[in-house]
This record gives C-alpha cells, sequence and structure tokens, in this order.
C-alpha cells in the first residue's frame, strides 16, 4: 500500500476536522496532525522543573556500640523503694539523675528543702516531724543539696544535728558535718555558733550536700532522746 507524499495531497486536520494540503499540516507534540489554525505550542506547565527525590532516612541511625541502660536501687512497687520517704517527683528526679545515654549522663542536680517542726510522739515525748510526717525514715541522694528549715518556733528548744550514730549523742555519737552548712538568720555559721544561738535566732537551717559514699546518717535532737530518725544515702 502507498500513500500520498506529494504538494497535491490532501488530509484532515486531526482538531478542526477541516480538509487542507498535506504539506500544511503541523504535527503537535502530542501527536496530532493539526492545521496552522488550530497548532499549539506545548504549554510550559507540561513540563514541570525536576525536582530531586527527597533523601532516605539511614538504615541504622544509630551507631553501633552505643547503648541506653536505666540502672536504679529501686522500683514502684519495691518496698525499699515505698518506705524511702521520697516525694515523686524526688523518686523521679533519682531515676532521670541515674539514666545513662552512651557516653552521655543525663543529671539532675536539685535542691529539695524539708520543714521540720516538733510535735508529740507516738507513744509519749516529742518527736521531730518533717513536712508534717512523725519521724519519717529519709532518703538523701548523694550530690542532692538538702535544706533543713528550723525556722518553726516549735524547734525553738530542739537543736536539729545530723550524726552517724542513731540517736546521736544520746549514744555516744558525734555530730556529722561532711557537707554539713550550719545556718542562723541566713548567715553561714561554725557548729558552736548554730548550738548557742539556735534557740534565740529568728530564722535557723541546717543544709547538707551529701558526699559521695557517704554513710547511713540519722537526724536527732542534741538534747532530748528518742526524736529523730534515719536518713539513707543511696
Amino acid at each position: 500500500m502507498t500513500f500520498a507524499v506529494g504538494k497535491y495531497s490532501q488530509a484532515i486536520c486531526d482538531r478542526c476536522g477541516y480538509q487542507y494540503d498535506y504539506l500544511d499540516l503541523q504535527k503537535e507534540w502530542n501527536g496530532l496532525l493539526v492545521c496552522p489554525e488550530c497548532y499549539e505550542p506545548k504549554h510550559p506547565q507540561l513540563d514541570p522543573p525536576y525536582h530531586a527525590p527527597d533523601s532516605e532516612a539511614l538504615k541504622n541511625a544509630r551507631p553501633d556500640g552505643v547503648q541506653t541502660t536505666v540502672a536504679f536501687a529501686g522500683a514502684p512497687g519495691d518496698s525499699a523503694f515505698e518506705s524511702s520517704g521520697m516525694q515523686p517527683a524526688q523518686q523521679i528526679r533519682r531515676l532521670v539523675s541515674q539514666l545513662s545515654l552512651g557516653e552521655v549522663t543525663v543529671s539532675t542536680a536539685s535542691t529539695t528543702t524539708y520543714t521540720v517542726t516538733v510535735g508529740s510522739k507516738s507513744g509519749g515525748g516529742n518527736a521531730f516531724y518533717i513536712d508534717s510526717v512523725e519521724r519519717p525514715v529519709l532518703t538523701l541522694n548523694e550530690g542532692e543539696t538538702y535544706i533543713f528549715n528550723l525556722s518553726d518556733n516549735t524547734v525553738d528548744s530542739h537543736p536539729f544535728f545530723l550524726s552517724t550514730t542513731s540517736d546521736g549523742s544520746h549514744s555516744g555519737g558525734s555530730v556529722y558535718t561532711t557537707g554539713v552548712t550550719f545556718k542562723i538568720n541566713g548567715s553561714s555559721v561554725s557548729q558552736s555558733a548554730y548550738a548557742s544561738g539556735y534557740s534565740s535566732a529568728t530564722t535557723r537551717a541546717l543544709e547538707i550536700t551529701v558526699a559521695s559514699g557517704a554513710p547511713t546518717l540519722y537526724y536527732y535532737c542534741s538534747v532530748h532522746s528518742g526524736m529523730g530518725n534515719q536518713i539513707n544515702t543511696p
């Protein structure tokens, strides 16, 4: 089969349907043969610019050898943990401070203030109340700072001290001073000045930053026995 290709050949425009000389028809980008009146060049929007594909995430984003570990002495539900006397926020800080991410250690150094008062003891006599709790066993974490606010007037005649011996001087123990700061009326003072000005001071406090490897401590009244209790130092 042959096709007419000469200058006298006729053809139909694929768009308007009129007959034209074959040689007058033009081929568009879409393959249509159209007359000069119907011819339309390809619009630039039909050729969008090239966009490189988005980068893909790494298959193993964490380098080999990096481990995430959490180590702590107890957990909610553990009797040792629950009996520590720690508030929920303190428990969280304790866990976070022991969180280790590879070579990065997350630590939350904090200062906790306890309000100390004196009231009747179960079974008779007086007792120290820590944040309104009678003679609680406390937990003071190594590296953290704790302030015992002793300004309440019920504590006037009950000098508050720490010792490594249960009931302190009443059991032959001595005052514990490692990391301890005594404060009278807002100023740091010596142990003797603290003891002598204790009852007459308007404000007083005992502050301790728990040393690494600190022993088990006890809080006590240097005048009256049986008012304090144990302090754990994990």
